[in-house]
């Protein structure tokens, strides 16, 4: 039994007529008999008399399309009451995310604007500790970041919900001699020039491999993605990042911008997911956005 089924009784039962239901429904004739007739066999017992001159509800079909109809009633109000919730629904919802995951975020925030029209969202990019940071102090609601076990450790009052795992790559432009390449050893990537996002794992990483190798050059800092996609292109530096945030780069998808593994150094597993506090449940439409984004995410790095 279905919601549909119980539409057709109601239906045939007001105008006494397969034919004139299946206009107003819009279906076949025949699609609406074998509803009828399903429902019929489910319930066992005969709901119309069907004739030339239409279709009369049995005794016992009027008692089962009184509670059709009261059932369709109910139906009818929870949907309206839905509608009226998402139309409600207001003030401000404020997510931050690393680079790399701003398509996935700008497809969520759309998905949730389409439902809530009264809602505002606010969707930006940061490196990993200043969206702690903001979090921190109340600035973002939800703040989706990449995290070591070593640095969460560092992280007093917050906890860490992983999503996915990836890794450390570099990332060259294809005017690199290294574009040819699918990994570079370390004492390859100590003779090169790098230009770096601030991220604090990114930090992390040049720290720990100069500990190993000794400090390499860097040619600038930023937070600016366009000034780094810039030298990459240019072929004047490398850089180093997540997996993630190059997988669906575009210019990495044209070819424009190869990565590569690092050989015979730690793996620097990253893991990328939301930060929640210890003792402060989500409210219901930040815990919806984060499931929004989560869905998308998955496909994102699966295909």
């Amino acid at each position: 039994m279905n919601i549909e089924q119980l539409e057709h009784i109601v239906e045939v039962a007001k105008g006494k007529s397969i034919t004139k239901a299946a206009e107003t429904l819009h279906i076949t004739q025949s699609g609406i008999s074998q509803s009828i007739s399903a429902l019929e066999n489910e319930l066992g017992i005969q709901l119309f008399n069907r004739s030339r001159n239409g279709a009369l509800p049995t005794e016992d079909g009027k008692k089962i399309i009184i509670k059709a109809h009261e059932i369709l009633n109910s139906v009818q109000e929870l949907r309206e009451g839905a509608k009226e919730e998402q139309n409600t629904i207001t003030g401000e919802l404020r997510l931050v995310g690393l680079p790399g995951v701003m398509a996935t975020l700008v497809k969520t925030a759309t998905q949730l604007k389409r439902k809530y029209p009264n809602l505002s969202v606010d969707i930006n990019e940061k490196g990993s500790f200043e969206i702690m940071e903001d979090y921190q102090e109340r600035r973002i609601d939800a703040g989706f970041i990449a995290m070591s076990d070593k640095l969460l450790q560092q992280s007093i009052g917050l906890s860490f919900e992983p999503v996915i795992k990836g890794k450390m790559v570099l990332c060259v432009g294809r005017k690199s001699p290294l574009a040819q390449k699918k990994t570079i050893t370390p004492q390859e990537l100590k003779k090169q020039t790098f230009v770096l996002y601030k991220d604090d794992y990114v930090k992390s990483f040049i720290r720990d491999f100069s500990n190993v190798f000794g400090d390499v050059e860097v040619l600038f800092s930023t937070n600016n993605g366009d000034a780094i996609t810039m030298a990459l292109t240019e072929g004047v530096a490398v850089t180093i990042g997540h997996d993630y945030s190059f997988a669906h780069h575009p210019l990495v998808l044209s070819g424009d911008l190869i990565t590569l593994e690092v050989e015979n150094f730690s793996d620097h597993l990253v893991y990328f997911g939301w930060l929640k506090h210890s003792n402060m449940p989500l409210s219901h439409i930040t815990n919806e956005a984060i499931k929004k984004f989560n869905q998308d995410l998955f496909m994102n790095y699966l295909y």
